[in-house]
């Protein structure tokens, strides 16, 4: 949303209200309100709270390191029956040499027709989260060119890569440096994606189903 447009946006909301525009908002100190029951936690503790809730959310949690992460990531893709895989276009595949033969990668140079054929194409998708709250065990996935929102959804098979260094425990954690990177003016993507493992459903008689919408399977490869 450009300057202009967000000003005219916020003054239909003012004028709906009958009211004037408000200027120089002020963001309240939020931290006095954000419960800290867990105290200070170690890296290892996290893993702890994180593995525990994804037992809950039906989600495969797998601890690798950067050595065999390849390795790792080959014998899930053959796991969930071999076939195409997409990933982003994240540097850090690149980064930790990470290659999948005959793959597709989403690209703001294929367009978005293209990008979402290729996503229900591929039997699993590969992605790096940007956070992952362990409290809840769900993962933060910024959507950007070289990462769009249906890269997450359409696949059969899903698997987010962990770094040890973006787990926190919960989302509050991950909004505080969200925010700091607005304030630094970094460029931010058009939507922040929360995902807690595969959806589910009991509407039906009460039995629960996994994978009503989306990914049939989702696995988190901590490293």
């Amino acid at each position: 949303m450009t300057v202009s447009g967000k000003a005219s946006f916020l003054n239909t909301i003012a004028s709906k209200l009958g009211r004037e525009r408000i200027h120089d908002v002020q963001r309240p100190d939020l931290k006095e309100w954000i419960p800290d029951s867990y105290g200070d936690l170690t890296t290892d503790e996290l893993i702890e709270i994180l593995k525990e809730q994804c037992f809950f959310i039906h989600t495969q949690l797998i601890e690798s390191n950067p050595e065999i992460l390849q390795r790792t990531l080959d014998d899930l893709i053959q796991a969930n029956g071999g076939g195409a895989v997409i990933t982003s276009g994240d540097t850090r595949f690149t980064d930790y040499r990470l290659n999948f033969p005959d793959s597709y990668v989403w690209e703001e140079a294929a367009g978005r027709a293209k990008n979402i054929l290729r996503s229900e194409s591929a039997n699993t998708a590969i992605v790096f989260a940007d956070y992952a709250l362990a409290e809840s065990g769900t993962i933060v996935v910024e959507s950007r060119p070289d990462q769009g929102r249906s890269l997450h959804f359409l696949p059969a098979h899903y698997i987010a890569i962990i770094e040890k260094k973006r787990l926190v425990l919960r989302s509050t954690q991950a909004a505080a440096d969200l925010n700091r990177r607005v304030q630094a003016g970094e460029p931010m993507g058009s939507s922040i994606n929360f995902i807690s493992g595969p959806s589910n459903s009991a509407d039906i008689e009460m039995q629960l189903v996994v994978g009503v919408h989306g990914p049939l399977r989702a696995t988190y490869v901590l490293i």
